[in-house]
């Protein structure tokens, strides 16, 4: 957060990136990095992509934005509407926690059957949303939408293949509970869920989460059919987290124990599935081939429903029908 504002196109953008590099390098010198450089509305930006066990065929992805909102649209005082969001949740919590995690899994590294991606995406924040525009004539995840259409310039089709996608998006502030984000590949948010409350995160993961769905960078992964899970919160009408896309988007709504909750559940999703030692005592459920689209079956549901009520309806109507049509003729 000291860097300051990460808005696509300034300098605090690019010494966010190099921050990042600097501390992958402080984990190994040689930690290898790509650069993604892209532009949009002809301003320059990047995505800058680290990865882990180059020596694996298959592919985890772990993601998060780091560019900060250039426009705090919906704060409730419309004299700060004009200025920058800070983005200390939204979504340098994600990016943070990617950090930890390299560390921690950089230590395990010899015994992981996979490779890992540490993907940060800039250009993710600034699309119009009820307030208005981010950055004029910008979309929602401009960078994750870039690097999916380039994506062959970053691995070898030939022998590596990707796994799964887990975005963290707004995972580290105050009253943390996920919601059950609908575009996810089901059975990888399920799996995500399970061992959260497993681990003792039983409201960060609930049992009953809200359900929506929700435009962000896992999407542009799951168009090319890569399972995909976004972990986010209800930012739109929360009570509890109400700093979405406002200048109070700070480090005072910052909870370690809600950073601690994200980084130790992906960090354990991980050694559930790619824990690669003959006495390994956890168990995962690789590949997330089935995705349960909830709000589908509702209203899949509804429908059968109402299809069953109005048969219902028509074949009494008939049975009425015909016992008049009989009683008439008898008095006939």
């Amino acid at each position: 957060m000291d860097i300051g504002f990460r808005i696509p196109g300034t300098e605090e953008r690019v010494n966010c990136a190099n921050y990042f590099i600097s501390q992958f390098q402080n984990i190994d010198i040689n930690f290898t990095y790509v650069l993604h450089n892209f532009t949009v509305q002809s301003i320059e930006c990047q995505n800058v992509l680290f990865k882990l066990n180059q020596n694996h065929e298959n592919i985890i992805i772990l993601g998060a934005h780091y560019d900060s909102r250039a426009k705090a649209t919906k704060d409730p005082n419309p004299i700060n509407r004009s200025d920058p969001v800070p983005g200390a949740n939204d979504a340098a919590s994600g990016s943070a926690v990617l950090i930890e995690l390299a560390q921690k899994l950089y230590q395990k590294r010899a015994n992981l059957s996979c490779q890992v991606w540490f993907l940060f995406f800039d250009a993710e924040d600034q699309g119009v949303d009820s307030g208005g525009s981010g950055m004029i004539g910008w979309d929602w995840c401009e960078g994750s939408d870039r690097f999916v259409t380039d994506i062959n310039n970053f691995y070898n089709d030939n022998n590596e293949t990707f796994d799964c996608m887990i975005l963290l998006d707004m995972v580290g502030g105050v009253n943390l509970r996920f919601i059950n984000e609908l575009y996810s590949t089901s059975s990888l948010l399920d799996e995500l869920f399970a061992i959260g409350r497993a681990l003792g995160y039983t409201s960060q993961f609930p049992s009953n989460p809200q359900d929506n769905q929700i435009i962000d960078d896992h999407r542009a992964f799951l168009y090319i059919g890569i399972p995909s899970a976004d972990l986010i919160i209800n930012f739109w009408d929360n009570p509890n987290w109400p700093f979405h896309h406002t200048v109070t988007d700070n480090i005072t709504y910052i909870d370690s124990d809600s950073l601690q909750a994200t980084g130790r559940t992906v960090e354990q999703f991980i050694y559930n599935n790619y824990w690669n030692i003959p006495s390994n005592p956890y168990n995962g459920n690789y590949p997330w081939s089935e995705d349960i689209d909830k709000q589908s079956i509702e209203i899949i549901t509804i429908l059968i429903s109402t299809i069953v009520i109005i048969a219902i309806a028509i074949l009494t109507f008939n049975v009425i029908k015909y016992n008049s049509t009989t009683r008439i003729s008898e008095v006939e």
